[in-house]
């Protein structure tokens, strides 16, 4: 029954938006019966600038700071439902003001406005559907029922007082500001149901013990995280989750041994790649990991289709069941030994890793690394020798990268044939001679092309690498320096992590 929630209210909104728009209910019109500030009055002035302050492009603006805000909190379908919330709004109302064409009421403050466009009212649209937004961005961010309900009695005051200044000037009637209120709360409504930010789930009950390690330098709106994920784990009948907060890789380690040893069943990590991976060759197989991406590359999360929206990421660890995934050892001459979860890389790879810089990330995204190879596309190629199992390739090289997955980013994928549970590792191998075939290279990943020029790609279950003279090197996108000898072998199912079933 509570499923059927969000279609059935949509589905009385629209009906209401539509007889509305058929039949006007004109007598609403009388429970204003005062006549229009006079001509150059002080309250039509005052009016008048309170319009102009509070006018539909202003609350549009302030709409898509809401969207941004949600965005960077990792609420992203609400962010998207926020944005396609005022896209729908503002085409309603321009739809139906041309379709119903209503007259307005007889004012000297028409101005500039048109007079068979009174219905709906633009300014009460967009001052109900800002109201909706704040309140949805404080729920987000507090999951609190105090704070929630003051953010909308204060919006909603605003927005009635849009209302009313429409009403003062009498450049609307009664029916059309409340049309235009009804006409957002649908566009809200219906934005909801179809980015997902409005669902209703029964989730099983499956009492786990769950850990959760976050790094606050990947995580805004941490309260909200909490809250949430404190009601979704009850819901399902587990213990109040545990929060641990990391400050640096050792930390991590150090985090994750304890949760294990602690008995957690769940360890659901808040943060990037990098932290992502510290638990996961910390905990191997004695606890399953679920991840909440909050980085800026978010590869791992990406390639094995775990939502980058903290609510879905969430339901997905809760009712999701760990499954084999594999890991890359590595080691680098007398170094400590790694493990890779994502890919690593030498030479170019690793140089265009080095020179994209967070904030590129988060802006642009995988385009970020685009510009950054541009400015190596003229690298000067290297002599080494790459063996993978009994194929080995030799020459002059500009880029080795040892995947675990494949995409850089979802249609873009480097080692197409990657799969993180099939006990092998995939290699490429790049040999350009000039900036010619760098640009080809590129635009060939673009565009999916499975044949590459001077592009080798290998299988197997354990690579080698040497190079005449040091190049940098990457390790799931952090740079650990230059390198003249690597060994890279996989680890089938090494780790427990919860994703989603691929197709």
């Amino acid at each position: 029954m509570r499923r059927a929630i969000p279609a059935v209210s949509l589905a009385v909104l629209g009906a209401a938006v539509i007889a509305w728009a058929l039949w006007i209910p004109k007598g609403l019109d009388a429970l204003w019966p005062w006549h229009p500030a006079a001509e150059g009055s002080v309250l039509g002035r005052l009016t008048v600038v309170w319009a102009n302050v509070l006018q539909p492009v202003t609350a549009y603006l302030a709409m898509i700071g809401i969207v941004v805000a949600l965005f960077r909190c990792r609420w992203r379908d609400l962010a998207g439902s926020v944005l396609l919330a005022l896209a729908l709004t503002v085409s309603m109302v321009t739809v139906l003001k041309s379709l119903v064409a209503r007259m307005r009421p007889d004012t000297p403050w028409l101005g500039g406005l048109h007079e068979d466009a009174s219905f709906p009212s633009g300014h009460a649209a967009a001052g109900a559907a800002l109201a909706i937004a704040v309140v949805q961005l404080t729920w987000a961010l507090t999951r609190r029922l105090r704070p929630t309900l003051v953010a909308a009695g204060i919006s909603a005051v605003v927005a009635a007082a849009v209302c009313v200044g429409r009403l003062v000037l009498a450049v609307h009637h009664v029916s059309d500001v409340l049309g235009g209120a009804l006409v957002a709360c649908f566009s809200a409504a219906l934005a909801a149901v179809l980015t997902g930010a409005w669902r209703v789930t029964a989730p099983a009950v499956r009492p786990r013990a769950i850990r959760v390690i976050w790094h606050p330098n990947r995580v805004r709106g941490q309260v909200g995280l909490e809250r949430f994920l404190a009601r979704e784990a009850s819901r399902r009948g587990c213990p109040p989750p545990v929060w641990l907060v990391t400050e640096d890789d050792d930390h991590t380690v150090a985090l994750a041994r304890s949760a294990a040893e602690d008995g957690a069943d769940l360890v659901l990590v808040f943060g990037g790649d990098g932290t992502i991976r510290q638990v996961l060759a910390t905990l191997r197989s004695r606890a399953s990991v679920g991840i909440v991406a909050s980085g800026s590359g978010n590869l791992l999360a990406k390639n094995l289709g775990i939502p980058l929206d903290a609510g879905r990421a969430i339901d997905l660890a809760l009712d999701g069941v760990g499954s084999p995934l594999d890991l890359l050892r590595v080691r680098v001459a007398e170094e400590p030994e790694r493990l890779a979860a994502v890919m690593v890389g030498a030479g170019a790879d690793a140089a265009v890793v080095a020179d994209t810089t967070e904030r590129g990330k988060r802006v642009a995204g995988p385009f970020a690394y685009l510009a950054a190879g541009l400015r190596h596309v003229r690298a000067i190629p290297t002599p080494a020798r790459v063996t993978v199992d009994d194929s080995t390739i030799s020459g002059d090289v500009s880029l080795v990268s040892v995947g675990n997955v494949g995409s850089l980013h979802p249609g873009v994928a480097l080692l197409p044939a990657a799969d993180p549970a099939d006990g092998r590792l995939d290699v490429l191998v790049a040999s350009p001679r000039g900036s010619g075939d760098v640009f080809a290279m590129m635009l060939g990943v673009l565009l999916g092309r499975p044949d590459l020029r001077r592009v080798d790609r290998l299988h197997g279950t354990r690579a080698t690498m040497s190079f005449d003279r040091p190049v940098p090197f990457q390790v799931d996108g952090d740079v650990v320096g230059d390198v003249t000898e690597v060994a890279v072998e996989v680890q089938p199912g090494a780790a427990l992590l919860v994703r989603r079933t691929m197709p």
